[in-house]
């Protein structure tokens, strides 16, 4: 090659798509994350976003927690142990060993960028592209990127919605072996629903007679409305399960601080993956959660008054939901937790909806993101949590309207094409 080929040779070789790895290949697109990109845009009013309510994020006692932290520990503004501020493990310990009814060690917790990443920490451990991983029928569609992004073969089954469990049951049978279950068993994201103290016993023991692993990832129990969920959790019930846990919901989601319980055989690899991450979390945002924690009767003060928030919230949702798109959507008041999941009595495709909603300025999650396989077209998530207070009910009525131009028409409404008597049977305008 002469020396004049040299630049075109170079440019050429610059001009070469990017290869990119076939684990990023997997990893799909975040519907929720397109639909606040849009909400955002023509500012709409987001029933969208599964965030905290401003008013819940802070008041005077929180307030007076973060401005002491660092003057009451500097060291706060160092690097900590990659797994996580000793003290908040030790924390966590012993409140998850209340929970669960298992003694856990503070080593045996690991501190993580929210429960997100302790989920991929897991997948990253157990999991081989083309292993089966259950999931719920909807899932939340952050763990079916992350399964996904894995390489997961990953099968949807009716969890909360069906007592006895007997599809997992036959999924389990079928598919064997199923290497992981991934369950949200407390008001979950997106359908609000929680597991039975049955539903949980029959799932712990389908899961230990199968050799599966099952995932429980919990950031909503505390946020009841009446009585509290089960107090069985599946951590506590299984011989293979993993808890993840969040401070993102009742405390602020910019800690993004969560954990991972991780059981001993497991611990070592978790731990060398957690520090190969990222070398650890915020020692600052963790030290401010430890003196949030530790500061008596903060945190079932602030749990008290967040369960007050939402559930005015949700009463305000679904009284407005009823009033404004009767006939429209059917729904089930959830319980706890941040969602409604609707279903349009229609049938409407959802994500065509969502058009329509946008240029009403009001957002919501099409269901289809928390199915696999093309499923769950006329279903939505509707979120409470983060719209102003005051413009719930407006919210509901924006989404009314944009239902009522996208339905699908009934035969009696039907239009009839110009020439159809000529050219063959009627055509609905759709």
């Amino acid at each position: 090659m002469s020396p004049r080929d040299a630049p075109a040779t170079a440019t050429a070789e610059a001009d070469r798509p990017w290869r990119v790895a076939d684990r990023a290949a997997h990893c799909g697109p975040s519907a929720i994350a397109d639909a606040l990109a849009m909400a955002a845009r023509s500012r709409a009013i987001g029933l969208a976003a599964g965030s905290p309510a401003t008013e819940a994020l802070v008041d005077d006692e929180l307030q007076d927690v973060v401005a002491g932290a660092m003057r009451r520990a500097p060291q706060a503004l160092q690097y900590t142990d990659p797994v996580g501020l000793p003290d908040l493990r030790a924390w966590i310990a012993d409140d998850e060993t209340r929970r669960t009814g298992r003694t856990w060690r503070p080593e045996q917790v690991i501190v993580t960028h929210g429960s997100q990443q302790g989920l991929d920490l897991v997948c990253r451990a157990l999991l081989d592209p083309g292993d089966t991983v259950v999931v719920d029928r909807p899932a939340y569609s952050g763990a079916l990127q992350i399964l996904g992004m894995h390489g997961a073969r990953i099968v949807p089954a009716p969890l909360t919605e069906e007592p006895g469990l007997d599809e997992l049951a036959r999924v389990l049978e079928r598919l064997a072996p199923v290497r992981m279950l991934y369950v949200v068993p407390s008001f979950a994201n997106p359908s609000g629903a929680t597991l039975t103290g049955e539903q949980r016993a029959r799932l712990a023991a389908l899961a230990d007679r199968h050799g599966c692993v099952v995932v429980e990832d919990d950031p909503y129990h505390e946020l009841h409305f009446g009585a509290p969920p089960p107090s069985s959790t599946l951590t506590g019930l299984c011989r293979r399960a993993v808890r993840l846990g969040s401070f993102s919901k009742t405390f602020f989601p910019g800690a993004r601080t969560g954990y991972l319980l991780a059981p001993e055989p497991l611990r070592p690899v978790l731990t060398r993956l957690k520090e190969a991450t990222d070398l650890g979390n915020s020692a600052l945002l963790q030290t401010v959660l430890h003196t949030a924690l530790t500061t008596d009767g903060l945190p079932a003060r602030r749990y008290e008054r967040l369960r007050g928030v939402y559930r005015r919230r949700r009463d305000t949702f679904t009284a407005a939901l009823r009033a404004h798109c009767e006939g429209l959507l059917t729904f089930t008041e959830p319980e706890g937790g941040f969602f409604v999941w609707a279903t349009l009595a229609d049938g409407t495709d959802a994500t065509r909806l969502l058009d329509r909603a946008l240029a009403h300025q009001v957002a919501f999650v099409p269901g289809a993101a928390f199915h696999t396989g093309g499923d769950g077209a006329p279903t939505l998530r509707l979120s409470y949590s983060a719209a102003p207070h005051d413009l719930l009910e407006e919210g509901c009525a924006r989404l009314a309207r944009a239902i009522g131009e996208t339905r699908v028409p009934r035969p009696a409404e039907a239009e009839w094409e110009p020439a159809a008597a000529l050219t063959g049977p009627p055509e609905v305008r759709r």
